[in-house]
């Protein structure tokens, strides 16, 4: 009964690795993640640039349907990190920082000694610094969310790896970790293990994987120690958000800086990526002196930064979507708010979707002579839609362990009214949320006993959804990070209503009448 289902497409896949479904995107983006994986992705990817570049169309003919798909296209999050990490796309206003982060991996992974200036300089260097003092192999990278840190990262090891396909690097694996994934920190050897164990997959405890690291980069066998060094090749790990990866004795991130110093059966290199920027000085001083002192500092886009990105980003077709002063607009915005390019990328995107269905449905008469474009109060809009109407869909879609987060979050933002800018403590946090679990009466609500891990891991969700703020105080010796957001308990608690969360809510966040 019914319509007839004329095609089929699937949105979402299961993905074995994030335990979660993704969006499964365009047919030409699975493809190009297959390459990502291949041993001839150095070929393919010049193959590729080679035809694409031969089957340009020269008509000067232009749609403006065509031009705003290509822009929204091309201001996907996804899309712009693939075009930098995969095809090698110039990654703007990052070319100091990419030198240091190149040149420090070439000499690490070559086995050169590091000079002890921390020279910037030289991405090919081959054998002029023999004879200098120890070999650095941990690099810390820190930074605001969204300048680039990883991407950065990641593009550079795919310049590695077409280096090392050619033979002018030696061979190695690169392996990377997000901490902000993990389900406890120690979850990490767990995943560094199965990585590194290969086609086996070799899934262990915590503990069982520790040992095996252990015996993998330690003493292992003495007498067979030199033959088997030869044998593995180096393995260059990226510690993504290595924040939650901080325990209160800090034993994994000491585990993983020094497993490089005391390598014998095999080398390690270790990246370290943290929003934090301060964190190597809120750590212990043993660990800080495994973390060593090479540094590399991304700072936040600025608004000149911004319009270059975006500008470079919206070539071809899609250059003539954005009004110049739209383009503008946003890069303020966004330098006000954060400098996280990724902001800027989602407002245009909002914008440009918003122009399009507006032109498209005939709510906006297009100029006899002209073709439609996004201006600034299409930016405008895409900025209120962005922050406010899809916040709330997103508050009222949370799970129930996410319910509780936000609804602590109003209680005690509540109970401080008066003040301007309300900082949450993490422990706080916590109190709070099992004093409204074990008030709450309801099951879903009293089986949640979050640890600080569990709690970190959701906020920075939270956080990414544009529903709160993390911040690092500077004067302060707390590691972990303070709670903010723009939304009033009202709006929280309006967000919960017709949901089944709304009890809770209304219980402890209405105004008293």
């Amino acid at each position: 009964s019914g319509m007839p289902c004329i095609y089929f497409h699937c949105r979402r896949y299961w993905s074995i690795h994030r335990k979660s479904f993704i969006p499964s995107g365009l047919l030409s983006n699975r493809i190009e993640r297959g390459r990502m994986h291949s041993k001839y992705k150095a070929a393919l990817s010049k193959l590729t640039s080679s035809s694409s570049n031969n089957g340009k169309k020269l008509s000067g003919g232009y749609s403006w349907k065509e031009g705003f798909q290509s822009a929204i296209q091309k201001l996907s999050l996804a899309e712009a990190a693939a075009d930098v990490q995969v095809h090698g796309m110039e990654l703007r206003c990052r070319e100091q920082e990419r030198r240091h982060i190149g040149s420090f991996l070439r000499k690490a992974i070559r086995g050169l000694e590091q000079p002890l200036n921390n020279s910037q300089d030289d991405d090919s260097a081959s054998g002029g610094d023999e004879g200098l003092m120890n070999t650095k192999s941990s690099i810390f990278i820190c930074g605001p969310p969204g300048t680039g840190k990883t991407a950065s990262v990641r593009s550079i090891i795919n310049e590695l790896q077409e280096e090392q396909a050619s033979g002018k690097l030696p061979e190695f694996n690169f392996i990377a970790l997000n901490g902000m994934e993990m389900r406890s920190p120690f979850d990490s050897y767990v995943k560094f293990w199965e990585a590194l164990s290969g086609t086996m997959k070799e899934r262990l405890s915590a503990g069982a994987a520790a040992a095996k690291l252990e015996e993998f980069f330690g003493d292992g066998d003495n007498d067979n120690r030199n033959e088997d060094r030869s044998k593995k090749p180096i393995t260059v790990l990226m510690l993504d958000e290595i924040d939650y990866l901080v325990t209160k004795k800090q034993t994994i991130l000491y585990n993983f800086f020094d497993w490089p110093l005391r390598a014998t059966s095999a080398r390690l290199i270790v990246i370290g990526i943290s929003n934090t920027i301060n964190l190597p000085e809120r750590l212990s001083m043993k660990l800080q002196s495994r973390l060593g002192g090479e540094r590399c500092h991304f700072k936040s886009y600025t608004v000149d930064e911004t319009v270059a990105i975006l500008k470079t980003r919206l070539d071809g077709d899609a250059s003539q979507v954005f009004d110049e002063d739209a383009i503008k607009f946003a890069s303020r915005k966004t330098g006000n708010l954060s400098g996280d390019i990724r902001k800027a990328f989602q407002m245009c995107k909002v914008a440009a979707q918003n122009a399009l269905d507006d032109y498209a449905s005939g709510r906006r008469r297009i100029v006899e002579g002209s073709h439609p474009t996004v201006k600034i109060s299409d930016v405008q809009r895409g900025s209120r839609d962005m922050y406010t109407s899809i916040i709330h869909k997103a508050i009222s879609c949370s799970s129930s362990y996410e319910a509780l987060v936000l609804i602590a979050i109003g209680a005690l933002k509540k109970a401080k009214v008066g003040k301007d800018i309300v900082s949450l403590d993490v422990q706080e946090m916590l109190t709070k949320i099992e004093s409204i679990a074990n008030g709450s009466g309801e099951e879903r609500y009293l089986s949640a006993r979050l640890s600080l891990g569990d709690l970190l891991g959701i906020l920075s969700r939270l956080g990414d959804a544009g529903i709160l703020t993390l911040t690092t105080p500077k004067h302060s010796n707390h590691p972990w990070p303070l709670i903010q957001t723009s939304l009033e308990p009202y709006e929280i608690n309006s967000s919960y209503r017709n949901t089944p969360h709304s009890k809770l809510a209304e219980k402890h966040l209405a105004e008293q009448r």
